[in-house]
């Protein structure tokens, strides 16, 4: 729910800025915030609904494929005992909500970015917000607890 809900807002963003940012859209910048790729209003949206489906493919449906599958390939540690009969279904539901979170991370951080490079392309000088590297050091964070939380639970057989 709240993934469906965080798309929402991303598909918003589209819907209520594409008339707004110029036909030519500063796509790309240097570690300076300085606009040095550039790409069409259609193209740069474009890319921006490619990486919102591909993270509704990754994290959402092939997880659930996943689980509908009577032997996953999963490569996990003591896999013996996480894919047991009695273990499975817990493993795939875990798994599974685990994607879900990481979802919502990916599409929470693609949505703040992109409306960083909104903002810049309708400021004057097109100057994209340092806040964009606060937000990748959060997300590094994330991703860092992401797994560690991924490896503790599978580490043991308990």
């Amino acid at each position: 729910m709240i993934f469906a809900m965080v798309l929402a807002v991303a598909l918003g963003q589209i819907i209520y800025f594409y008339p707004h940012v110029p036909d030519i859209v500063a796509s790309h910048f240097d570690g300076a915030g300085n606009p040095n790729g550039w790409s069409s209003k259609p193209g740069f949206f474009g890319v921006y609904l490619g990486v919102l489906l591909l993270t509704v493919v990754v994290f959402v449906f092939v997880p659930v494929r996943l689980g509908r599958t009577s032997t996953p390939r999963l490569k996990l540690p003591n896999h013996e005992y996480w894919l047991a009969p009695e273990n499975r279904q817990s493993t795939i539901d875990f798994i599974q909500v685990q994607f879900i979170c990481f979802a919502i991370a990916n599409t929470v951080l693609a949505i703040f970015v992109v409306q960083l490079v909104i903002q810049a392309n309708l400021s004057v000088n097109r100057h994209l917000d340092d806040s964009v590297w606060r937000a990748l050091g959060l997300y590094g964070v994330f991703v860092g607890g992401w797994l560690i939380r991924f490896f503790v639970r599978f580490a043991r057989a308990t």
